[in-house]
């Protein structure tokens, strides 16, 4: 007779949660369903564990399909696209923009078919054009081919 009794605790020290749809002031729910306290604790942290992750990737909470694209996300994390094979290109758009300049720069106005020519060749026996066309057999038709693959870029 000295033990307390807990009415929300059964004699196995399960604790009776009841979900109900109606407001609290109402009877009690005849079915209910029985957890153990450290099983709900945990079932609840993974589910605040899951909404954490899903605000870390800015997925609304409101969204019904938040679960398909946090999957997705995650998936793309552990399985990215393949990489294209073989070696780094060594033109990109920023390379191509500078020799866009450097060509304009240098190029005769009157008389631009033959100034671009006369640009790319002088260019092409200057650093950094150099040690860029290194492995080209003609460098300056290859200095040509980049402005002209940049001015084609530029226009868009």
């Amino acid at each position: 007779m000295n033990e307390l009794i807990d009415k929300n605790r059964e004699p196995n020290g399960k604790i009776l949660i009841k979900f109900s749809p109606e407001p609290i002031n109402t009877k009690p729910v005849e079915s209910a369903i029985y957890y153990s306290t450290e099983k709900y604790a945990h079932d609840e942290l993974l589910r605040l564990k899951m909404r954490v992750l899903a605000r870390t990737f800015d997925l609304d909470n409101d969204d019904p399909e938040k679960w398909f694209y946090l999957a997705l996300r995650l998936a793309q994390l552990i399985y990215p696209e393949p990489k294209k094979a073989g070696r780094k290109l060594k033109w990109n758009n920023q390379i191509r923009l500078i020799l866009l300049n450097e060509v304009d720069r240098t190029v005769d106005p009157i008389d631009s078919k033959n100034g671009v020519n006369r640009a790319c060749k002088k260019l092409a026996k200057s650093q950094p054009w150099q040690s860029l066309l290194k492995d080209a057999e003609i460098p300056s038709e290859a200095l040509r081919v980049q402005y002209y693959i940049a001015k084609g870029k530029a226009k868009k």
